[in-house]
């Protein structure tokens, strides 16, 4: 059975069967894809297990050479985090994937990185998403690849649901003209946007 088949029979059992998900996980040896399985099991272990699996997961990437695979993947445990309401431990995790993240040299690949991590930590709060909405911004210059353009304009399209003054000033900083039209255009057509889910009870 390969890495992402092991990861899915993981994440189906997480949410009723937390041992079972996690001696499944644990036998994954693609970081990227054991990590989201962790994030999974933690995501739903009980409370005095969480810490522990959290860690494991974030772990089993750490040691990664190319840094997309370190930060990337980190999004999955962050948002356990969030979403098991332990964001005290947040300064201990986002400040260290921000550093590494620069050293992503293409920025087509920070950005998707980057902007995982920001969809990830945003139910946490400002206090949380505006570092990591400061990395993603750095990471949109200049803009060279479609994948960055695709991220700004929904970063920009979430961030106005919490905070429309700051949307607006990341919009008319675009200088690029065609893609500051398609954001004016979204703006006008479309409801603000949501960080897209991590995690979900009806399969993996």
């Amino acid at each position: 059975m390969d890495p992402s088949q092991l990861r899915n029979m993981s994440n189906r059992l997480a949410p009723s069967d937390s041992a079972g998900a996690l001696a499944i996980a644990r036998t994954i040896k693609d970081g990227w894809y054991a990590c989201q399985a962790l994030a999974w099991v933690a995501r739903y272990a009980p409370a005095p297990q969480f810490s522990k699996i959290i860690q494991e997961s974030l772990s089993v990437v750490r040691g990664e050479v190319d840094p997309y695979l370190v930060v990337a993947p980190a999004a999955w445990p962050i948002r356990a985090i969030v979403e098991r309401n332990r964001p005290e431990m947040l300064p201990s995790i986002i400040p260290d994937l921000l550093v590494r993240a620069e050293d992503i040299k293409l920025f087509a690949s920070r950005s998707e990185a980057l902007f995982l991590i920001f969809q990830a930590v945003f139910p946490a709060g400002s206090e949380h998403w505006r570092p990591v909405l400061e990395s993603l911004r750095q990471a949109s210059m200049p803009l060279i690849n479609w994948r960055q353009r695709r991220n700004l304009l929904d970063t920009i399209m979430i961030v106005r649901g919490e905070d429309e003054a700051l949307a607006l000033e990341i919009m008319n900083s675009v200088d690029d003209p065609k893609l500051k039209k398609k954001i004016e255009r979204t703006w006008a057509t479309s409801e603000p946007g949501l960080p897209r889910p991590f995690f979900w009870t009806t399969g993996a």
